[in-house]
């Protein structure tokens, strides 16, 4: 991990992801967090917040044993709504609207490019709603898909895409394909990466370096980056029984609020794909020229 920050610059960073969140407009600004399972979705989403507050609080429910999923439902989480604070506490960022939210989607070992492709294409639709047990529909084909999650939600719209990637795993091609496919289909969404869990490769560079190539982001400082995350072997308490679980870390809270910068940089923007062209209907009335 590079070096941390200088004394100050830290919280001048913190204070310019505070303002970034003030001013994102009234609109709900979706952020759908993909990956394989145990890659650190969860403990991705409880680490941005932990960066911006400096309290650490499960938004997410995370696995604290390797390779191990807890997620099974599509879940829902408004960052930094009231639950982030103690109720005798004024909110860390005055003014915010409660509209960032992180769409935590399940990771399936399983699961066929074509049937992930058409999971998250459906979910980017805003035609599966939150707390889906999706894990259940992951063998169905995607005409199933499409017929069981037929009602799509025009309001609901996506900003961005972040897909984990555990440095101590091979990427998964497939799944990229799939991620990158169902961003693309009907939709152009952003997408961004991030590389957890470098404190356990041995290798990191290759990693960095196939999983940039899989994603289209080779030298893209903007759009991929490497941390460790919040996690009991890194930054837990001394004293396991602390309620404060987790101990404020520098260097992984530099990255992440500049990962915070880039997600809500304005200039970065999704771009709709124009529906199909379509014939107008011929008429059945007949000329007859005498």
């Amino acid at each position: 991990m590079a070096q941390g920050p200088k004394p100050g610059e830290l919280e001048s960073l913190r204070d310019k992801v505070k303002k970034r969140l003030q001013n994102i407009p009234g609109k709900e600004f979706n952020v759908l967090v993909v990956g394989m399972y145990g890659s650190g979705k969860s403990s991705f989403i409880n680490s941005m917040v932990m960066a911006v507050t400096g309290t650490w609080h499960e938004y997410a429910h995370y696995a604290n044993a390797p390779y191990l999923s807890v997620t099974k439902r599509l879940e829902r989480y408004v960052m930094f709504d009231d639950k982030c604070k103690e109720e005798d506490e004024k909110h860390s960022i005055p003014g915010y609207r409660k509209n960032v939210i992180f769409w935590d989607c399940p990771g399936f070992p399983d699961a066929s490019e074509e049937a992930y492709s058409t999971i998250v294409s459906l979910t980017l639709d805003g035609r599966i709603p939150p707390g889906t047990k999706v894990l259940e529909f992951i063998n169905q084909s995607p005409e199933q898909l499409r017929n069981k999650f037929g009602r799509v939600n025009r309001k609901m719209t996506f900003d961005r895409i972040v897909y984990i990637n555990s440095a101590d795993c091979d990427v998964h091609k497939l799944l990229v394909t799939a991620i990158k496919s169902g961003a693309q289909k009907d939709h152009d969404i952003p997408i961004f990466a991030m590389m957890t869990k470098i404190d356990k490769a041995d290798d990191l560079q290759k990693r960095v370096e196939d999983a940039q190539a899989a994603l289209t982001l080779t030298d893209n400082n903007v759009r991929f980056k490497t941390t460790s995350l919040y996690c009991k072997d890194v930054t837990a308490c001394t004293d396991p029984n602390d309620y404060r679980v987790m101990m404020p870390n520098p260097k992984i809270d530099s990255v992440l609020l500049n990962t915070w910068m880039n997600l809500t940089d304005p200039n970065i923007r999704v771009i709709e794909t124009p529906p199909p062209h379509e014939e107008p209907p011929r008429s059945n009335i007949w000329c007859v020229l005498l």
